[in-house]
């Protein structure tokens, strides 16, 4: 085996709309024509609207690539962290549910006496 292995197939799997995706960008964004672009800061935390693979020149290939409403473009899913949800988090909101509807009260319907 050589040193540099033969890069893997895209896997768009990893990533589908409806996702959460972290920022791990921290160096900005540019523009295909060369100019500095707007995006993700670090840290920020968007709704992945839709996954293309594309052309990448920065890699000379194929890309995953990230759309998100608030943004033009796509942008370079490695830049990106999936966020998944955690068992805690829906096991806490289940329980606030069930909380919040025990606390409702029932009405019964009103008869009117003909």
């Amino acid at each position: 085996m050589g040193l540099f292995r033969k890069q893997r197939a895209i896997d768009a799997e990893l990533w589908q709309p409806g996702d959460m995706a972290e920022c791990l960008n921290d160096e900005g964004w540019w523009r295909v024509d060369g100019e500095p672009g707007v995006g993700p800061r670090r840290g920020e935390v968007r709704l992945v609207s839709k996954v293309v693979t594309d052309y990448c020149e920065a890699i000379d290939g194929l890309a995953l690539f990230l759309h998100f409403e608030r943004y033009k473009g796509g942008f370079y899913a490695p830049c990106f962290r999936k966020i998944c949800p955690s068992a805690d988090d829906q096991i806490a909101a289940e329980s606030a549910f069930t909380n919040l509807i025990r606390r409702q009260h029932v009405r019964s319907p009103v008869r009117v006496a003909p």
